[in-house]
């Protein structure tokens, strides 16, 4: 009996090993190059203790990156239908964004290459809770064009001018981690107190209603 009682107590730790183990694996080298024995390794666990948790090497791709639009879907949610002018919303929006990314780095990467792919291993369900990210977004523009804060502009063009420099600096960011290449100005580091101010400033610019 108490050796049951370990057990669940364990568990929770243990799935989130083997989540964070996954979401390093799958960032790093796609879904077809991180290997299950590979990333039951990484987590300290068996390859059983995976399929304990998660059915299938899908499920737990599918799962990581539901965790991450489930987060970030939550937030932007509620700074969408705050009551305040839609700049300062779009404000808020890239910043939350570049929190999230913070604090999951490896989404950026997966998700760019998952994207590049065709998004294969997105299913309905993913594809729901990426709906609603970008509903927010859309709400925060559509409300900033009906008060004349912003500029008429193709919404998915200006969401993907918006967010596109973020997953572009996550790249460039994995790049710069290589040994010696933070030598190069290229692959300066940058905070992200400086990123999250570009990205906000050169979204408002770009959104800008024209006074003239």
């Amino acid at each position: 009996m108490a050796t049951a009682a370990r057990a669940r107590h364990a568990a929770p730790d243990t799935r989130t090993a083997v989540f964070e183990a996954a979401a390093r694996a799958f960032s790093a080298r796609g879904f077809d190059g991180a290997l299950v024995d590979d990333i039951a390794a990484d987590a300290g666990v068996n390859k059983a203790m995976i399929y304990y948790h998660f059915k299938s090497k899908l499920a737990l791709y599918r799962a990581i990156v539901r965790d991450m639009l489930h987060g970030c879907g939550d937030v932007v949610g509620e700074v969408a239908t705050r009551p305040e002018p839609a700049a300062a919303r779009m404000r808020a929006f890239i910043a939350a964004f570049v929190t999230l990314a913070d604090a999951r780095p490896w989404f950026p990467p997966l998700m760019m290459r998952e994207l590049s792919e065709g998004a294969p291993r997105l299913d309905a369900a993913t594809l729901a809770l990426m709906r609603v990210v970008f509903g927010s977004f859309h709400r925060i523009l559509a409300d900033g064009q009906a008060s004349g804060e912003f500029r008429p502009v193709n919404p998915v063009l200006a969401y993907l001018s918006v967010l596109g420099p973020l997953r572009m600096n996550a790249a460039r960011e994995r790049a710069a981690s290589r040994p010696g290449r933070n030598r190069l100005p290229m692959f300066a580091m940058v905070s992200h107190a400086d990123l999250t101010d570009h990205l906000q400033e050169s979204a408002l610019r770009m959104l800008k209603a024209s006074r003239l």
